[in-house]
């Protein structure tokens, strides 16, 4: 699994995709039917596989299950993959682990289908090869413990919400001793301005501003590399060229230990997605 991936959360040009990917040299690509957008992004991974020598194999594309899809996880995963124009997905996730129903007025209401019967349905789409790889996302340590109690296939990943604003460092470490990779996503947090609560900017924090005239890096690339070094994959995003390149270039250097350690101290638990009754 590439370690910089591109977030596509609303992201729906076909454009934005060729960019990255042709142009930047983009690899991972995360999307997720919630997300709405697997259709452009099938339109543009065709276009690429028509008019360049990239080919299925040297993409790594990451798709999502949605709460209220998981009483048939095989038909939700085809229709992403009829979206998407593929034939199989790198890695597909359980979003979020609350299930959930929408009643008659548009609203959804919590349904209770156990956890381990959405991952057995999950592990069948290994064997089907309709994905090559399984994960979570959203799961904290206890529902992590359960899965790895009765799991067959072993979540490779747990895509949850990592900045220096919400380190946490338990389910990291926790992740990182049983081999599950943590992914973040939101990686170059943006506080909410309209929030009074929140914390300040990220990047303009007097930390910040130090390591960029140290490194000679911008205040981005020294984010990433952060959670590069605590053993992150990253998937920050954007669409326009530049900022596409400079992620990537987060992986050409190294931060002093220190540095890490001194960004990790501006943990507040600050986080800027959220599901409600949810603590992860």
């Amino acid at each position: 699994m590439p370690k910089v991936g591109m977030g596509t959360y609303q992201i729906n040009s076909v454009e934005g995709y060729w960019t990255a990917i042709v142009e930047c040299g983009y690899r991972h690509i995360d999307t997720a039917s919630f997300y709405g957008n697997e259709s452009v992004i099938g339109e543009a991974l065709q276009k690429i596989f028509k008019e360049t020598d990239i080919k299925r194999e040297d993409l790594y594309i990451v798709t999502k299950i949605w709460g209220n899809q998981k009483k048939d996880v095989e038909g939700a995963l085809k229709e992403s993959l009829e979206r998407l124009q593929l034939e199989y997905v790198d890695l597909y996730l359980i979003h979020w682990p609350v299930s959930y129903d929408i009643n008659e007025e548009g609203n959804a209401v919590p349904v209770k289908i156990p956890n381990h019967k959405v991952w057995a349905d999950m592990e069948s789409m290994v064997r089907k090869e309709l994905t090559k790889s399984i994960g979570v996302s959203n799961f904290n340590v206890q529902t992590l413990i359960d899965m790895l109690a009765y799991c067959e296939i072993k979540p490779v990943c747990n895509q949850v919400e990592l900045h220096p604003y919400n380190t946490q460092s338990e389910l990291v470490k926790f992740l990182i001793e049983n081999e599950i990779v943590p992914i973040a996503y939101c990686p170059n947090v943006r506080t909410d301005t309209n929030d009074k609560t929140a914390p300040n900017d990220l990047f303009s924090t007097e930390i910040f501003k130090e390591l960029q005239e140290k490194y000679g890096k911008t205040a981005g690339q020294i984010n990433l590399r952060w959670g590069l070094q605590r053993g992150h994959i990253v998937i920050p995003k954007s669409t326009k060229k530049e900022r596409l390149l400079e992620n990537l270039e987060c992986q050409s250097f190294e931060l002093e230990e220190a540095d890490v350690q001194k960004i990790s101290e501006l943990n507040c638990g600050y986080r800027i997605c959220a599901s409600k009754g949810c603590d992860f």
